[in-house]
């Protein structure tokens, strides 16, 4: 399987994904999946300015990721799966596409949320999908960096 990684992070591709979790995973690809992001050429040329030239990015919308991941897989790479939000997890898990855990790295701060670290927060809907997560088998960890200690959301034991 050619995902190393599955993470929600609302920024995508930033510092801590390119200089901690690239290196840490050996992902030689980012995958990032975002309806919005797909259609927007500036937005992705900005992004990809992030990411040195050896890493293949890839940009889909949330239907697509099952077959950009074929592709990947098909390239022979491994990579780290990046969406904005639980929701976009959710979408994503419930087209088929598996994976064990869960990264969380930085959801901003709205009104109704929950902090659970310095640069996480929860809405209720979040902990809903946490709590999916967890029922289908996936760990969710909320982690910075791969160096952080983080806070762990098992999966339901049956």
């Amino acid at each position: 399987m050619p995902l190393v990684l599955v993470r929600v992070d609302c920024r995508l591709i930033h510092g801590q994904v390119v200089e901690t979790w690239l290196p840490h995973t050996g992902a030689n690809c980012l995958l990032v999946a975002n309806d919005d992001l797909a259609g927007n050429t500036c937005l992705r040329t900005v992004m990809e300015l992030a990411v040195p030239p050896s890493i293949h990015v890839m940009f889909c919308r949330l239907g697509d990721v099952a077959s950009s991941l074929a592709e990947i897989d098909r390239a022979g790479e491994k990579a780290i799966l990046l969406c904005a939000t639980f929701e976009d997890a959710l979408r994503i898990h419930r087209t088929g596409v598996r994976f064990p855990a869960l990264n969380v790295g930085n959801l901003h701060y709205a009104t109704g949320k929950v902090e659970i670290s310095p640069s996480v927060f929860f809405s209720p809907e979040d902990f809903d999908a946490v709590h999916c997560f967890c029922h289908s088998g996936i760990a969710v960890n909320v982690r910075a960096t791969p160096f952080d200690a983080g806070t762990s959301y098992e999966p339901e034991r049956k």
